[in-house]
């Protein structure tokens, strides 16, 4: 390791002054099998350092997310009565709105990645626009199944930020899948006990739940772009993403049991 060591101290003029010392040397220290491990060594280390940086970066999209369903179930939890009478009113127009600015605002989360200030308006936007169409959707549904949805959400979310945060360096796709069914179906013990729901439907809510904790996996993981321009920004696009997997894989899906056609001859 010394001999590696003054091979690698060696001053630059000499190696380049002398092409045929400098090809000797970069061949023994290529043969060198201590200098071989300490190469494989900081390319270990290299590794390592982008997945724990990937890593934080995961915890503070799935922070602004968790974030993004706390304030909504909350202030749903907090609407008055006249609020109420309102939403039932005015419940079709105001869920078209909010789908219209929720895609105003991820058209403009694509065209400015960059701006930290304007994704962080964008952010509070979408988050409003979310829950005027959430109470929305409750005004003119059954709300207890409505909220278990949104708690269902809330709950998948959760359990991905429970996995980034419990691992440290790498995360395996088995853990992330054990976290998923155990936050849904925690969230379908506790909706059995303290709601009225019917059984079925909230079987229809568990899977569902369950399909979006794994689609949440895959556009995460896979599919790391929307992290990269910043977690205010990917914590919007990640749906995006969803979308994009979803219709990814039913078509897919679509492929393996569509019949094939008999070639003409």
């Amino acid at each position: 390791m010394q001999n590696s060591q003054q091979q690698l101290n060696m001053p630059q003029s000499r190696m380049v002054g002398d092409p045929a010392q400098s090809q000797y040397l970069q061949n023994s220290m290529a043969q060198d099998p201590q200098f071989l491990s300490y190469q494989n060594y900081r390319n270990e280390i290299q590794e390592e350092g982008e997945i724990v940086a990937e890593t934080a970066k995961l915890r503070k999209l799935y922070f602004l997310m968790l974030l993004q369903f706390f304030i909504v179930i909350v202030f749903s939890y907090l609407r008055s009565e006249s609020l109420e009478n309102y939403f039932q009113k005015n419940s079709y127009w105001i869920i078209i709105l909010s789908i219209g600015c929720i895609l105003l605002s991820l058209s403009a989360q694509f065209t400015n990645p960059e701006n930290t200030a304007v994704n962080v308006v964008l952010y509070v936007l979408f988050t409003i626009t979310l829950y005027f169409f959430f109470i929305s959707l409750t005004a003119i549904t059954n709300i207890e199944q409505s909220m278990m949805g949104a708690f269902m959400i809330f709950g998948q979310i959760f359990s991905q930020f429970l996995s980034v945060m419990q691992s440290r360096i790498e995360m395996y796709y088995h853990q992330q899948s054990l976290y998923v069914l155990a936050g849904g179906l925690i969230i379908f013990q506790l909706f059995i006990i303290y709601s009225i729901i019917p059984f079925f439907e909230m079987i229809i809510t568990l899977v569902s739940g369950i399909v979006f904790g794994f689609l949440l996996i895959y556009s995460t993981q896979s599919n790391i772009s929307q992290i990269k321009s910043g977690s205010v920004n990917g914590s919007v696009r990640v749906y995006v993403d969803l979308l994009k997997v979803f219709f990814y894989l039913n078509s897919l899906m679509a492929d393996l049991f569509r019949k094939e056609k008999p070639i003409d001859k």
